[in-house]
């Protein structure tokens, strides 16, 4: 089985700070997290934006996986320049977690 880690990481704020483009960035952020293999969701309200991807590596530390995941996200949310929001939602499991959840 590979080694890494599922990141899911959502961000909300005023909707009044996204602006007429909020599909063009949610269509950069998605191409800024292409590396590694990024999903994004935005919500209609334009209140909200999350993102869905994954880290390979041998690390099994959590605090380090995390701290890198937030990086990439906002890394990503910077390059696809939108709105600097708080940060509401983490979570990071391990692949072979990840696929667990899913079975049923």
């Amino acid at each position: 089985m590979e080694l890494g880690w599922t990141i899911d990481i959502d961000a909300v704020g005023d909707p009044a700070g996204a602006n007429d483009r909020y599909d063009e960035q949610l269509d950069a952020f998605e191409r800024a997290l292409e590396p590694y293999g990024g999903a994004v969701a935005g919500s209609q309200q334009r209140g909200r934006y999350g993102a869905r991807f994954s880290l390979d590596t041998t690390s099994v530390n959590p605090i380090e996986i995390l701290e890198q995941g937030l990086h990439i996200f906002h890394d990503a949310s910077i390059e696809a320049d939108l709105p600097p929001w708080q940060v509401v939602r983490c979570e990071i499991l391990t692949y072979e977690e990840d696929e667990a959840t899913e079975e049923p």
